[in-house]
């Protein structure tokens, strides 16, 4: 058996456990302390979800800055995604970097807002939907489809 996790790594980001028959099997919110990712709390949760699977692969979400976006906000994005990274290599996860482009376009999302991926996110895993019933919980959404993203085409 496998499965996939999906990673959507801003500190508003979330993570998802996605089975290979494209069961939802679990979600979070990513773990954040003083407004940065918590590596020790994402390790746990990680180190939990691969126990649980024999073949465990994941979908990380490529990010890069963005027009507009202060210095610092940049660094503090660039930090997170490095934490993410650090780790799942450090679980020994094998890791595909998709971005929002290909990710989006894979689920038929670009170009629309983040209601869009919560609504998808909801015709998948209706049961799920309140895990992702706020706004400020598109990056479990996201973190969701990315996960199925991946193991439909990857």
């Amino acid at each position: 058996m496998s499965a996939w996790i999906g990673i959507d790594p801003g500190q508003t980001g979330g993570l998802a456990l996605v089975s290979q028959m494209g069961n939802l099997i679990a979600v979070e919110r990513m773990p954040a302390i003083t407004g940065e990712v918590d590596a020790v709390g994402l390790f746990l949760t990680l180190d939990q979800w691969i126990k649980t699977d024999d073949d465990t692969k994941c979908a990380i979400e490529q990010v890069h800055s963005m027009p507009g976006q202060g210095v610092s906000s940049s660094f503090k994005f660039g930090k997170n995604f490095g934490i993410a990274l650090g780790v799942v290599a450090a679980l020994g996860i094998p890791l595909h970097r998709v971005t929002p482009q290909r990710w989006k376009g894979g689920m038929n999302l670009l170009k629309k807002d983040k209601d869009a991926s919560r609504q998808l996110a909801t015709e998948f895993w209706p049961n799920m939907s309140g895990e992702w019933k706020f706004k400020k919980d598109n990056g479990i959404s996201d973190a969701a489809l990315i996960a199925e993203f991946a193991r439909r085409t990857l």
